[in-house]
């Protein structure tokens, strides 16, 4: 399992290895991720790869340029926004990149990208990373032969949108964006190697329910059959299904459905997709909600006590 570690001067990668009997964690080992608060991460297993992205904008440093005749003026550099692959060694470790992708900037006064999440196609041919800050979609190459990153394209989406999460269709060669400050998911229709088209948006909310300040989405899931599309959006405290076209891929809202609880940020399910499962942040509690055969998502009086629970993912073990 591997987790990354936002801290305030660089962040870190930590890998742990999983008892399949109980389910518990061994520490293997940690690192440094290359960038300052790292957050999205992507195993590829059949290479022994693991991928991160660095979400960055909180940390800048102001420094005073010029001089008493030309006149003196400050500027703001910011941390390198980085895309960092790590090669694994036999305990499933790293002390070294294999790559390091710098995003570049246009001046010491433009924004800096904010890389809040990184997800891989299911054919291994390019990864999408959702930068919020610059409102950009951002697709990668991987050279498997030189473990290296290669850019593939930069695509530009509605400022002040914040693309937050993507997720790759299980069977359908399209993948989803949402978006923090836009209640909207967008769908795309992508080819090997990372072109790709939009296929449209579809509103995440009812009409009695409104964008604006304080409504932030969340996470983003496909449903393991690929029939289904759920979101979180904060601030209204609800989850949106959404039914997904056997042969485009487009998008249906089949129900918003009230959360009894606080911010849930981060959702999953279980691996033979009966169970959907909310951490919810403010409350400090996992919500377990059935799904039923139409997609539809019935609570259950099912809760676990975490504090301030924010990612989720399930692994199914198979004792030896």
């Amino acid at each position: 399992l591997y987790v990354t570690d936002e801290v305030p001067n660089g962040g870190q990668i930590y890998a742990f290895l999983m008892d399949p009997l109980t389910g518990g964690l061994t520490e293997r080992g940690h690192w440094p991720s290359y960038g300052t608060q790292p957050s999205g991460i992507a195993l590829v297993d059949t290479e022994d790869m693991v991928i991160v992205s660095h979400f960055t904008s909180r940390t800048s440093i102001t420094t005073i340029a010029g001089d008493a005749q030309s006149g003196y003026h400050i500027e703001r550099r910011y941390d390198d926004a980085t895309t960092v692959l790590f090669t694994l060694d036999a305990t499933g470790c790293s002390d070294q990149p294999s790559h390091v992708h710098v995003h570049a900037t246009s001046g010491h006064q433009s924004k800096p990208s904010c890389l809040h999440s990184v997800s891989l196609s299911p054919d291994g041919s390019f990864l999408i990373e959702c930068d919020m800050e610059k409102d950009q979609l951002v697709t990668m190459t991987i050279d498997y032969g030189s473990h290296s990153l290669h850019l593939q394209g930069i695509r530009d989406v509605p400022q002040g949108s914040g693309p937050r999460y993507s997720a790759f269709h299980p069977t359908l060669p399209v993948f989803y964006v949402n978006f923090e400050y836009r209640p909207v998911i967008e769908a795309f229709l992508y080819r090997v190697g990372g072109d790709y088209e939009s296929l449209g948006t579809v509103d995440v909310l009812p009409e009695n329910l409104n964008g604006g300040s304080g409504v932030l989405l969340s996470d983003l899931r496909v449903h393991p059959t690929g029939k289904y599309v759920y979101t979180l959006v904060r601030g209204h405290n609800v989850v949106s299904a959404f039914a997904v076209d056997e042969v485009s891929g487009r998008l249906r809202r089949i129900q918003t459905a009230t959360i009894n609880g606080i911010s849930p940020k981060g959702c999953t399910f279980s691996p033979d997709g009966r169970f959907f499962y909310i951490a919810v942040s403010v409350s400090d509690e996992v919500q377990v909600w059935a799904v039923d055969a139409n997609g539809i998502l019935v609570p259950t009086e099912e809760t676990a006590a975490v504090p301030r629970p924010s990612a989720i993912t399930m692994v199914e073990m198979t004792p030896p």
